[in-house]
């Protein structure tokens, strides 16, 4: 586990929010990130359901919402 420093912008199936930590299992696993969303809430997502937020310094665009990966 790992806090992350500085925070990551996301963006995840329940919204945009601040990843503040990345958990991995191992090699068998994919990463999980805990996200504090825009809402409070704080969830845990994988790594296939979140996007990195625009980021208008960088020239970087605005994701499209990530569909969740458990889906059909």
């Amino acid at each position: 586990m790992m806090q992350l420093n500085p925070e990551i912008w996301m963006m995840t199936p329940k919204g945009e929010g601040l990843a503040i930590l990345a958990t991995d299992y191992g090699m068998d696993h994919n990463k999980i990130f805990t996200v504090m969303l825009n809402s409070g809430e704080i969830l845990d997502f994988d790594i296939r359901d979140c996007r990195r937020c625009e980021n208008p310094s960088f020239c970087i665009d605005a994701p499209k919402v990530p569909r969740p990966h458990y889906a059909a």
